[in-house]
């Protein structure tokens, strides 16, 4: 008898504490090998992934994004990368829907940088929000970057046009911020930069229970047993190594459910141990306690 196909999840719901929490899918995206690991060969990058993992030097990245149900408030953290940016992507509305969510029931969006793959979900095909009820949450030094030269010299231009559009139609939405605070009770924006200059994560706390949104403090797990790997989208190569001695030491040392945007694999969840100088990253179906 063959064996019966079945569907790759796009959402699983968790919870943190009293929150409902979704992992929900915008699909993948596959990047070229120097961007994703700038300063590493090609043969030890090799020697590091399992075999077949490297096609045509690309790598092929989950996309995944956080909603979370916290009694009052409906809240996406990031939005993916949308189908301009990648044709592989974009699968996120869809996917809200398939756990029964529609984009009008968001009320909050938190932006944890400018990156076209966290950003481009943002807007639909006709420039409209997707998202049209939400406020969108940012750091300032964040929203100040994509709107300097210096963007143009650490990220394509394409995707610092998007950024400033996206950012453009969403202006009256937007809230700035400029120092770690409190979006909703157990919701924290904490600084995290050096992937970008306001690179941002999110700390999600509910009774004893905490999560950790990493973002892109690291892209991989490699980047976790390498923290002197680093990607050419690092606009600070140093400060993003700091960001993730203090964020991963930590969570470590406290055993922290994480959530990072590109790990493998869905739905993006783990926990971290010590290894070395690094951390080893343990995907959350081999850590359910």
């Amino acid at each position: 008898m063959a064996k019966r196909m079945t569907e790759p999840r796009v959402f699983l719901p968790f919870k943190v504490g009293d929150f409902n929490c979704l992992a929900i899918s915008d699909g993948a995206h596959a990047y070229r090998l120097e961007d994703f690991f700038a300063n590493v060969a090609i043969e030890e990058l090799e020697g590091s992934l399992p075999p077949g993992e490297l096609n045509n030097q690309v790598f092929v990245s989950p996309l995944t994004c956080l909603y979370i149900d916290d009694g009052r408030h409906n809240i996406l953290v990031d939005a993916g990368a949308g189908p301009k940016v990648s044709p592989t992507a974009g699968r996120l509305v869809q996917n809200l829907a398939a756990a029964g969510i529609s984009p009008g029931d968001v009320d909050t969006v938190i932006i944890t940088h400018g990156h076209a793959d966290h950003v481009g979900g943002l807007l639909d095909m006709g420039g409209r929000p997707i998202l049209p009820r939400a406020r969108y949450y940012l750091w300032q030094a964040e929203l100040d970057f994509w709107h300097s030269d210096q963007a143009y010299r650490h990220a394509p231009a394409a995707w610092v046009q998007l950024a400033r559009r996206q950012f453009f139609v969403l202006n009256n939405q937007l809230v700035a911020i400029d120092e770690e605070t409190e979006i909703h009770p157990g919701v924290r924006a904490l600084a995290a930069f050096g992937h970008t200059p306001g690179h941002m994560a999110v700390s999600i706390t509910s009774g004893e229970e905490r999560l950790l949104h990493v973002s892109d403090a690291a892209l991989s797990p490699l980047h976790l047993l390498h923290p002197e790997w680093n990607a050419r989208y690092d606009v600070s190569p140093e400060q993003t190594i700091v960001t993730k001695r203090l964020l991963f030491d930590q969570a470590a040392a406290e055993n922290t459910l994480i959530f990072g945007h590109h790990f493998p694999p869905f739905p993006a969840l783990g926990r971290v141990t010590k290894e070395g100088s690094g951390w080893r990253w343990q995907p959350w179906a081999e850590n359910r306690s």
